[in-house]
This record gives structure tokens, sequence and C-alpha cells, in this order.
């Protein structure tokens, strides 16, 4: 699988959007992007914040946020 440049933190600095990690205790060990205005959740298994983003989770990542208005994929990659 291929990873890009971009690490799993920086994902967290999606503007708008909450993170939520739930306790790996209590429940799957995910990384939960939502945002409340839109209804929009992405869910991606949690992986260490500097570890690369897998290729298929950023074009998940990228399309979600775009077809939610969230984030326009121009924005995204600025970012």
């Amino acid at each position: 699988m291929k990873r890009t440049d971009v690490p799993y933190g920086q994902l967290d600095k999606v503007p708008r959007v909450r993170v939520l990690l739930p306790d790996a205790g209590r429940g799957a060990p995910t990384r939960v992007y939502d945002h409340e205005e839109s209804g929009a959740s992405i869910m991606l298994p949690r992986f260490p914040a500097n570890d690369r983003v897998l290729e298929h989770h950023l074009v998940g990542v990228r399309t979600a946020l775009d077809n939610f208005g969230i984030a326009e994929s121009k924005v995204f990659d600025a970012k």
C-alpha cells in the first residue's frame, strides 16, 4: 500500500472537523472525523500521529470533505 507525505496528525487539523479518539479499551481503535453541521463522519484506523497517511485514506477524507462542502479539494490540498 502506498503512503503519502502527510502524517495522520495533520488530518487532525482539518478546519471545522472534530476528532474523536474512542478509548481503545471500550471501542474499536479508530479515529473519527466528525462534522456536526453537515452530518459527515469519516472513520479511519487509529495510526500514530507521525505515521504517513495511506493513499486511499487521504483520498477518502479529501472526497468526503469535498462532497459534504466542508473543504474544497484545493483548500484541503493547500493545508
